[in-house]
Parts: structure tokens; sequence; C-alpha cells
């Protein structure tokens, strides 16, 4: 019988890698209630200023492209090292900044790490956990990533009003130091590399330049005009990547994987849920402090309840889709995550921070239940082989759309009428994609059975 004890060093690995996964999506976050501040300090627009979150996600989703080569030709424990100094230094960088550009500087190397961290964390699950225990550490996986976001804006808001938001940065240090204080004799114990690949440059070169472009497209909206030549630019780049990868011999991403139906009908609601939660970590901060008056702590407060709700039944998540599967799950979650956008969209101008708290607690539920089950069925039905690249295009993806969730909230919050009624569109445009995922799961669900 095959066992399903998990070795303690392959338990401490996985955890020193997910520290400092969870330490760059907290300090994404907690960026967010920092925003009134900041434009003040540096004198300009939340647009601009919100590039803070932006430049960061894009470095987390460019790198993140880049994950499934890199493990493989340098090992676990060279990209955990790397990740911790580049987080290091971005970190030390952004909390000495006298301008926008250091600050944006130190934030593109914070995500750089990130995007080492968190697919590394991922694919370590994989190839190290037991299959019977698959879902419950894919959801570990995923209560790292729900339950930071949260702590962010608490974390920011508690020491905005105390030690100056320098201090956010500084404070911060500690992540880094117990992930190489705890993983510096376990990681050792999985690193394997392979020196004979050779890497795309090229296509990597094409997907980054239409990452960045595509998203510079969506900023500039605010302007009220559609900027031509950066969405020529960001068509011709994607056709190109996707030549490019289908007739390379170099080592990219496999992007052939979007062949199979199922992966690719799980991964748009995957990274839907990211775009939602980033765009509301974003608003609701922001709305709390302009239009309910609350102070900055609060304001981050009004999250953490739910994103601790929803984090710490991820594993819980996990373990029924280890025993019922993930068709009824993720029906469920998505059926909570749209009658909490629903209530939130009806009742926009009643909101206050109790209302809130409560609000975003069923909202959380509901989407870390369809988030957690569906990132998991996405890879899980995947050849070994695959799972790497499905999850450096999952764990990309998500990040791109969390860029966008955050520009496309920036853009509903620089509403003429005002921060209420931009938060109260976005939920809206929420609302709307929630109910289009119930399409796309049951074409899933149609297929699945269709294969059988």
């Amino acid at each position: 019988m095959t066992t399903t004890v998990v070795p303690k060093q392959h338990v401490l690995a996985i955890i020193s890698i997910a520290l400092l996964a969870a330490g760059g999506i907290m300090i994404e976050t907690a960026m967010n209630v920092t925003f009134p501040k900041l434009t003040q300090v540096f004198h300009t627009s939340l647009n601009n200023i919100q590039w803070v979150t932006t430049a960061y996600l894009l470095a987390v989703t460019v790198t993140m492209t880049t994950s499934a080569y890199l493990t493989n030709r340098f090992g676990a424990r060279r990209i955990w090292l790397t990740a911790n100094l580049l987080f290091i230094g971005g970190t030390i960088c952004a909390g000495f900044a006298n301008s926008l550009a250091i600050l944006l500087l130190g934030r593109v190397l914070e995500g750089i790490a990130a995007g080492l961290a968190m697919p590394l964390m991922f694919n370590l699950v994989l190839s190290l956990i037991p299959k019977p225990k698959i879902g419950v550490w894919m959801g570990i996986g995923a209560m790292v990533i729900s339950l930071a976001p949260s702590f962010g804006p608490t974390y920011g808001g508690a020491l905005i009003e105390t030690l100056g938001w320098r201090a956010i940065f500084f404070t911060l240090l500690v992540i880094p130091i117990a992930s190489l204080l705890l993983g510096w004799h376990n990681i050792a114990h999985v690193a394997k590399q392979n020196k004979h690949l050779s890497f795309d440059f090229i296509a990597f070169s094409l997907l980054a330049i239409a990452l960045i472009t595509g998203l510079l497209v969506v900023n500039q909206l605010e302007t009220g005009r559609l900027n031509i030549l950066f969405l020529i630019l960001a068509i011709i780049s994607v056709t190109a990547f996707i030549y490019k990868s289908q007739h390379s011999q170099k080592v990219f991403l496999n992007i052939r994987l979007f062949k199979s139906q199922t992966f690719t009908l799980l991964l748009i609601p995957v990274t839907f849920y990211m775009f939602a939660n980033l765009g509301l970590s974003l608003l609701i901060p922001n709305y709390l402090q302009a239009s309910a008056g609350t102070t900055s702590f609060l304001a981050g407060f009004a999250l953490l309840p739910g994103t601790l709700f929803g984090a710490f039944l991820s594993p819980y998540f996990g373990s029924l889709y280890d025993k019922v599967g993930a068709t009824k799950l993720i029906f469920l979650g998505n059926g909570i995550f749209t009658i909490s956008l629903l209530g939130m969209a009806l009742l926009t101008h009643r909101l206050g921070f109790i209302l809130i708290l409560i609000s975003y607690i069923i909202f959380t539920i509901g989407r870390s239940m369809a988030f957690s089950t569906g990132m998991t069925a996405a890879v899980d039905q995947l050849p070994i082989a695959q799972q790497n690249d499905a999850n450096a295009i999952l764990q990309a993806s998500q990040m791109f759309m969390g860029a966008l969730g955050t520009t496309v909230a920036a853009l509903f919050g620089s509403n003429r009428g005002g921060i209420a009624i931009g938060l109260n569109q976005f939920l809206w445009l929420l609302f709307a994609i929630a109910l289009l995922l119930f399409l796309l799961f049951w074409l899933q669900k149609h297929l699945a059975e269709a294969t059988k």
C-alpha cells in the first residue's frame, strides 16, 4: 500500500517557500490603503499611483511565465535563494524611495521575487505530495494566496497610522529572513536540474511585450482614448508569440495545453476570481476612507475577517475535492460568490463598515471554494509531465488578471461621480461575469461527462 505520509523535510520546504509567496502577496495589497497618502507624497493622481500595484503584478506575471523552465533548469534551491535575495533588495529599495520611479523599481524587484516563489510552491506540492493528499495541499497553497491579500490592508493601515508608509516595507524583511532560516537545510533535499534545456528568449520577450502593452491599453482608457499603437503592438506580439511557440524547439511555455478544453474552461474562471479579488481589495478600502469616513486601519481591517474565513476553509475545500470531486464545489462556490456580488451591488449606497465586513465574508467564502477547487481540478487532470507548465500558465494568468482587475478598478474608482458610483459599477460588472462563469462550468461538466 502506498503511504500518504508527507516527510517533514518536504513539509518544511513547502512552508519556507509559502512564507515568501505570502509576503509577496501581502505587500501587494498592503500598499492599496496607502494610495491616498502616496498621491500627496508624490504629488500625482490615483491612476498613476495604482502603478505601485500594477507594475508589481506585471513583474509577477512576466516572471511566472518562466517558472516551468527555471525550475527544471536551475532546481528549486537556486530559485528559492534568488527569490529571497530579490525580495530583500526590492523591499529595501522601496522603503528608501524618494520618488515614484524608485518606489516602482523596488516594487518590480519584489514582483520578480514573488513571481518565482508562488509557482515554485505549487510545483513542489505537485511533485512531493502523494496524490491522495493533493487536494488538501493545493488547498493550503490556495489558502496562502487567499489569506495574504487581506492581511495586507490591515497591516498597511496599522503602520501608515503609526510608523508611516515606509515601515510597511522595512518590517516585512522578517519574512525572507524566516524563509531562509526555515528552508536552508530542507529545500536542498528536493533540488534537481536539467542543464541541457534551452530557453526560448524570443517567445518570452513577445509574451512580455503583449502583457505589458495590453495592460497599458486598459490603463490609458482613463483619458477617454484608445491607444491604437499599443493595441496593435499587443495583437502583433500575441500572434507572433503563438506562432513562435508552436514552431520552436526551445523551452518556454507549453501553450498546447490550451487544446485541453477542460483545462481552458477551468483556467478562465480561476483568473476571473483573481480579477474580482484584487479589484475589490483596491476599491473597498479607498471607498471606506473616502465615502464612509473610516480610518486607514479600519478600511484595511474590513477585508480581514472575510479572508480569514475563506483562507482557512481552503484546505477543507481541498479535502472535499479529494472525496467528492470538483463539480459540486465549483457550482456552489460560484453561487455564493454571485449572490454576494448582487447584494453589494444593490446596497452600495448603504454600505458602511459593518455591512461591507459581512458582505466580504460571504464573497470570499464563495470565491475561495470555487477558486481553490477550480485551480486544483485544472492541473490534477493533466499528465504529470505537463503539470509544471500548466501551473506556470495558471499562476501567470491569475497575476495578469489581478493586474487587470487593479487597473480596471482604478478606472472605476476615478469616476467623476465619486468612488461610491465607481464601486457600484464595478460590482455590477463582476456580477455579470459571475453569471457567465456558470455557463463555462456547465460546458466543462458536459465535456467531462462526454469523455467518460
